[in-house]
């Protein structure tokens, strides 16, 4: 019983720091063990998320694993990973319906935000493609393509279909680097150059191609890459492109 009395008044305080200090005010470890309260309540989660981190890295790489490797911390219970591993998930959610709100994409920042955000805490690589109407505004958006790892294929065919079906006027086109290399790869540089030209020969404008990782990102527009392309006429057939 004196046990359960430390664990509840060490819990009534880290409650009350977060009402007058906010989450922010934690350490990586203390958000841990504050978001395993409800899932383990009889324990000391603090022992129990500093095994997490220990296992995998950062709060953010916990947040990335999966259930089933998460559930083998000793501690951890089948509720409580399922929780954190959904975690990103909700986020994501979150951060598409505080866009979804402002669906024009003008400006390089806008556009990098909500392509960003279809791709936050996702640990494999995906492609996301995004159609615009005429005045930069958010038609429709899908993941076009998804792998396993680092490694993901797509075809301009399957981009250009999803654009004229959403009869679109430009396009933006996301994946992300889950291996750590934000810079492009030559197959994105001939991916970008292929599908610049298959969709203008369709009335399309490929407006800009992002490469999302962790925080950091690449973007062929800012880059001037975009200009290149446009200057260059790319001679390349359309094909599958495999990311590295």
């Amino acid at each position: 019983m004196a046990d359960k009395g430390i664990h509840e008044g060490h819990r009534e305080r880290m409650r009350d720091r977060i009402k007058k200090q906010g989450v922010e005010s934690l350490q990586n470890h203390e958000v841990l063990e504050y978001l395993l309260y409800s899932f383990i309540p009889r324990r000391d989660t603090n022992e129990i998320a500093h095994r997490l981190i220990a296992e995998f890295g950062s709060l953010s790489g916990v947040l990335s694993a999966d259930a089933e490797h998460l559930e083998e911390v000793p501690g951890m219970t089948h509720n409580a990973a399922l929780f954190l591993s959904s975690l990103p998930g909700v986020f994501r959610q979150y951060l598409d319906d505080r866009t979804s709100e402002r669906t024009e994409l003008k400006g390089r920042a806008a556009a990098r935000l909500f392509m960003g955000n279809k791709l936050f805490g996702i640990p494999d690589e995906q492609v996301v493609v995004a159609a615009l109407d005429a005045h930069e505004k958010i038609i429709s958006s899908d993941i076009i393509s998804s792998g396993s790892g680092d490694s993901v294929q797509v075809t301009v065919r399957a981009i250009v279909d999803f654009a004229l079906k959403n009869r679109a006027s430009g396009v933006l086109l996301a994946h992300n680097h889950p291996s750590g290399r934000v810079s492009p790869s030559q197959a994105d540089v001939e991916l970008t150059y292929t599908l610049f030209d298959t969709l203008a020969n369709v009335g399309v404008a490929l407006l800009d191609h992002f490469i999302f990782c962790g925080s950091d990102y690449y973007s062929f527009e800012e880059d001037g890459r975009m200009n290149r392309i446009i200057k260059t006429k790319s001679t390349l057939k359309d094909g599958i492109f495999y990311y590295e």
